[in-house]
């Protein structure tokens, strides 16, 4: 089974948290990219998380797959661009959750900071 890990370019700061890989309970460390894990056939289920302060884990994402003897599964899990949205996990492509609050959250420091430069230009030429 092979599972790619995978942040949008806005998320860059996620690039310094390592993924946590859960199967069936036992928890392994993953990375961003490829992850390959040798499983014989069988149900497993699948969990993967960011773990982090508040909250202690972004982008929750859980799948059951079941493996015969001889397949090769690709999967793909996609951070949140919203730290509290949940991840998503199956195969590829899948979303970027969270993108409107981010979108959002953008346009917001957006505005502000264009209404504190219009602020700062309009003092400048009132005390000029």
């Amino acid at each position: 089974m092979t599972i790619d890990v995978k942040r949008h370019w806005l998320s860059f700061m996620l690039a310094m948290i390592t993924p946590k890989i859960v199967i069936n309970g036992r928890q392994m460390l993953g990375r961003w990219g490829r992850n390959t894990i040798p499983l014989p056939p069988g149900q497993y289920h699948l969990h993967v998380h960011l773990p982090y302060l508040l909250p202690a884990r972004i982008g929750p994402a859980d799948l059951t797959i079941w493996l015969q003897p001889g397949m090769a599964l690709e999967l793909e899990y996609r951070a949140p661009m919203w730290t509290y949205s949940r991840g998503a996990l199956g195969p590829a492509p899948q979303p970027w959750n969270g993108m409107g609050c981010a979108i959002t959250s953008l346009v917001f420091a957006g505005v502000g900071v264009a209404l504190l430069l219009v602020l700062i230009v309009a003092v400048v030429v009132s005390v000029g």
